[in-house]
Order: structure tokens, then C-alpha cells, then sequence
């Protein structure tokens, strides 16, 4: 085993029927298919953790089943996982999770706006508010509207969210 990681804390902990096989040598469960029965084979070397499963499964969707990167089964010169890869992987999970947050203050922004419009206007029809009165209110709830229209469908499509980010940082 290369010395600096322990390969049952990062990689054999995410499989399931994880049995070791002989020195740097285990089965498992893949977990890319169905599998009753390990068809999942791992080996590590010097440098890298090799994958192959029996039934076919590429190791891409292997390793997007438990979560990591291709590059993270690639050891430096340390014997730690490609430490490049992992601060990428951070680094989208979290613009994901801040996408998620904007999502929800952007909607949350949305009905409000929407529950106060529809406010004025019943308060309108009811004759509780003036309609001067009104269109001063209308027009600070409307103002911006559209841009956050625009913010919260770009969010949702997923579209510049790294641009959108970058400019909440910057501001």
C-alpha cells in the first residue's frame, strides 16, 4: 500500500461487499450496474487505483456512482489523491450549493413580490387604498422585476452561474 492514504478511507468505504483479495487487491460490489454477485475488481499500484468491472461498466460511471473524479484515482508523488482534482470537485460542489441558495432567495423574493401585488390590487378593489397610493407601491415592487425573472430562469437552466457568482462576489 503507498504510504500517505489509506485506500479503504477513501475509496473502498463508498463500495459495498468490499472483500480484500490479497495485498492491494479487493471485490466489491459494483455500484454503476445491479450487482448481486462482486463483479468489481480494484487493484492499487504505485501510482493510481485501477477499476474493472466484469459485467462491463466503464470506470467513469463507476466512479460517478461513489462519487469522485477519474483524476482522483491517480495518486501524487505523496501517495495522496490528486489534490488539483479534489479543490475542483469542492469547488463545484460548492458554486452548486450557492446556485441551489440563489435559486431558493430568488423565488423566495419572487412570491413575495407577487403576494404584496396581489395586495395592492385587492386593497385597490376594496377601496382601502388610493389608486396614487397604489402605483407608488406597484412601482417599487415591480422595479427589478424583470431582472430577477431573468437571474432566477438562468439559475434554473443552469446558465453562467460561475459569471452570476462572480459578480455576487464582487459586489
Amino acid at each position: 500500500m503507498t504510504v500517505g492514504i489509506r485506500v479503504d478511507d477513501y475509496v473502498l468505504t463508498r463500495l459495498t461487499g468490499v472483500r480484500r483479495r490479497c495485498t492491494n487487491r479487493w471485490i466489491a460490489l459494483c455500484p454503476a450496474h445491479e450487482d448481486t454477485n462482486p463483479s468489481l475488481s480494484l487493484f492499487q499500484t504505485h501510482d493510481r487505483f485501477l477499476m474493472h468491472c466484469w459485467a462491463g461498466c466503464r470506470v467513469t460511471d463507476i466512479c460517478a456512482a461513489i462519487g469522485i473524479t477519474l483524476a482522483e484515482l491517480y495518486l501524487d508523488r505523496y501517495g495522496k489523491p490528486d489534490s488539483v482534482a479534489i479543490r475542483q470537485r469542492r469547488a463545484a460542489q460548492s458554486l452548486e450549493y450557492w446556485r441551489q441558495a440563489e435559486i431558493r432567495r430568488c423565488a423566495e423574493d419572487l412570491r413575495t413580490r407577487d403576494t404584496i401585488i396581489r395586495q395592492i390590487d385587492r386593497a385597490i378593489r376594496d377601496g382601502a387604498l388610493a389608486q396614487d397610493e397604489a402605483l407608488i407601491s406597484l412601482e417599487y415592487e415591480y422595479r427589478g422585476y424583470t431582472e430577477l425573472e431573468l437571474r432566477f430562469d438562468r439559475l434554473l437552466r443552469n446558465q453562467d452561474t460561475l459569471q452570476m457568482w462572480r459578480q455576487s462576489r464582487a459586489s
